[in-house]
């Protein structure tokens, strides 16, 4: 018999939307990962609400998990809210934990650096306290292990304008210097998260969960197909890819973000010209999609198989 692997020490990032939540339920439940804690950051809801929101998340798990509330606002720009009514909130109510004194970057920084070169890091918002971290620690892209960004299109119209990702256009500043630090960093945008779209079926085995999401999937489930809304697994995604690499197939190419204000801010595009001697990143750009969806199912509700 193979022995298995050793789990893979993960620390999370999240802004507290209900694809975070499901995100954290498959990372939790994965024997492939541990994650040794979590920092929550503006985005879908503000840090607080992000940080609530993944304690009760946690708190319906029994798992315990420091969180680290972080970020309250991009590093030079106004916050913008992706959902400023807090959905997760309503449907998961508060928690009775609270978050832990130090601020998310600092708990960041100081776990990396407990585990020079093994910490992944997956980052489902803004990229905020990563950013802040890489400011105070410029050694940082040495020290951290894998790092897996949901945020970013290449290809097709943007979540938040006609050419940007919302993590990515919800602070450009940061995403640019994260991109271009040199980090080992795989980049899981929009180009292959909306190819993985749940099913009928999908939806079917989610709700045989007893925990509040199982109820949401029941009611998706039954709900005819075409009176369904998109719900691409944005945030699911990435975290499959964490677990399984192979679940996509990338390209490496220098990334940059457009930084000016208008139209195109938030955008991001690939220089594979190697004129800028920028360090590279790995763009995902195919998806195994009945295999992805499988992985998050079984990683969602263990015992299905």
């Amino acid at each position: 018999m193979t022995p298995q692997a050793a789990p893979v020490p993960v620390l999370v990032d999240t802004d507290g939307g209900l694809d975070d939540a499901l995100a954290l339920v498959f990372l939790t439940r994965s024997p492939a990962v541990d994650v040794v804690a979590i920092g929550s950051v503006h985005g879908n809801v503000p840090a607080e609400a992000a940080a609530r929101n993944t304690l009760r998340v946690l708190e319906l798990l029994e798992t315990e998990v420091p969180v680290a509330q972080g970020a309250t606002a991009p590093l030079t720009r106004e916050v913008h809210y992706r959902h400023p009514e807090d959905p997760v909130g309503r449907l998961l109510g508060p928690p009775a934990a609270k978050p832990v004194g130090e601020p998310a970057a600092a708990q960041l920084l100081r776990h990396v650096r407990a585990r020079p070169g093994e910490l992944a890091l997956l980052m489902l918002g803004p990229l905020t306290n990563l950013a802040l971290a890489l400011q105070r620690e410029p050694r940082l892209p040495g020290l951290a292990g894998r790092v897996v960004v949901m945020g970013g299109v290449f290809t097709g119209d943007g979540s938040v304008s006609a050419v940007a990702e919302t993590n990515i256009w919800s602070d450009p500043e940061a995403a640019d210097q994260v991109l271009t630090a040199g980090f080992d960093l795989t980049l899981v945008g929009l180009d292959v998260t909306r190819q993985v779209q749940p099913t009928t079926g999908w939806l079917t085995a989610l709700a045989q969960d007893p925990l509040p999401w199982g109820g949401f999937a029941k009611l998706l489930a039954a709900a005819p197909t075409d009176q369904r809304p998109p719900m691409p697994l944005h945030d699911p995604l990435a975290a499959a890819v964490l677990a399984r690499p192979d679940l996509v197939s990338c390209r490496t190419t220098p990334v940059r973000v457009e930084l000016a204000e208008g139209a195109a801010r938030g955008r991001t595009r690939a220089d594979s010209s190697g004129r800028g001697g920028q360090p590279a990143v790995q763009v995902a750009e195919d998806v195994h999609v009945e295999q992805a969806l499988d992985v998050l199912i079984e990683g969602l509700v263990p015992g299905l198989r």
